[in-house]
């Protein structure tokens, strides 16, 4: 869908509300309180813009009314949701990533809202990263963003800069599917936590040799494969893996400046829309879908948005 058709499709609150409803109840609405199915629509005059907008949900059970932001990352947004539907048609169809500050020309908005809104969209990426496992053949990797190594020569395991943890499934040679995961450090207890969360409990799990990968191996009791770094294949058995941290590493640079904030969330983004990348016609309505079913997250701008703000405006 163009920008075009996007727009005429979703100008009013009501018709976003209404789409809104779709995703949400597929099934026709059920109450969040008693999960009664019984229902009818009622307006409040109390409510803002109450004529435009899509009439609550009133349980007959139980009475409790429910708007459709309700439980969303919509939920109490003084933002309109025509902002919010054409922020997330951007965030999905610009692969570079789109910074706050340009996010907020676009929609006319403030700098710190464009970012509560981007951050928010982020979240809601992250929930639904959480929800799939890699399977098959994973090759996990670990790679460093950011900062200043200190000391001549340290660089890669050993350096300050922030540590990441990537995993890449693979199907004959081409890459599927990856995870992210920002890492204190790299120690056995740390790494089996992340692939716990984040592969299937049967992989065929190929690293460079780390003598941490073979210990949660073990404890998982899966097949690992090792090519050693120093060995004249590995550049090319680590083909996906060492493309994609490039790739990543141009996003987060290009974008965000290297900032360390969020920079999780900056990872999440970049892996919901790799993983995606084969459905990129439906990935607006993945990503309005996603948020429709993600609970809401509370930001708190700290003293870092104007630091943020000088950053973004480079």
């Amino acid at each position: 869908m163009n920008l075009l058709d996007f727009n005429q499709r979703f100008a009013t609150e009501a018709a976003c509300e209404e789409y809104l409803c779709q995703l949400r109840w597929e099934d026709g609405f059920h109450c969040p309180k008693c999960d009664s199915s019984d229902a009818k629509r009622v307006r409040s005059a109390r409510r803002r813009d109450a004529k435009e907008r899509v009439s609550l949900f009133e349980c007959k059970s139980c009475h409790r009314q429910t708007s459709v932001t309700s439980g969303t990352i919509f939920h109490k947004s003084k933002v309109p949701l025509t902002k919010w539907f054409l922020g997330a048609y951007l965030v999905a169809n610009d692969k570079r990533g789109i910074a706050a500050t340009t996010l907020a020309q676009h929609l006319g908005v403030s700098y710190p809202t464009a970012w509560l809104m981007l951050n928010k969209l982020r979240k809601a990426m992250s929930e639904r990263n959480s929800n799939y496992s890699l399977d098959e053949k994973v090759q996990v990797d670990e790679f460093y963003l950011g900062g200043i190594s200190h000391g001549i020569g340290k660089q890669g395991r050993g350096t300050d800069q922030t540590t990441v943890m990537i995993g890449v499934s693979l199907t004959h040679g081409a890459p599927q599917h990856c995870f992210m995961d920002v890492v204190d450090d790299t120690t056995t207890e740390t790494v089996l936590d992340v692939l716990e969360r984040r592969v299937s409990p049967k992989i065929t799990l190929e690293t460079d040799g780390n003598p941490t990968y073979s210990a949660c191996a073990r404890e998982m009791d899966i097949t690992h494969t090792v090519t050693l770094s120093s060995d004249e294949s590995a550049h090319e058995v680590f083909k996906w893996v060492n493309t994609l941290v490039g790739n990543t590493k141009k996003f987060i640079d290009g974008t965000y400046h290297g900032r360390e904030e969020y920079k999780q969330l900056y990872l999440e983004e970049f892996v919901y829309r790799f993983n995606r990348r084969r459905s990129r016609s439906s990935l607006v309505d993945r990503l309005l879908n996603t948020c429709a079913q993600t609970k809401p997250h509370p930001f708190i701008a700290t003293g870092g948005l104007k630091q943020n703000l000088a950053c973004e405006s480079l």
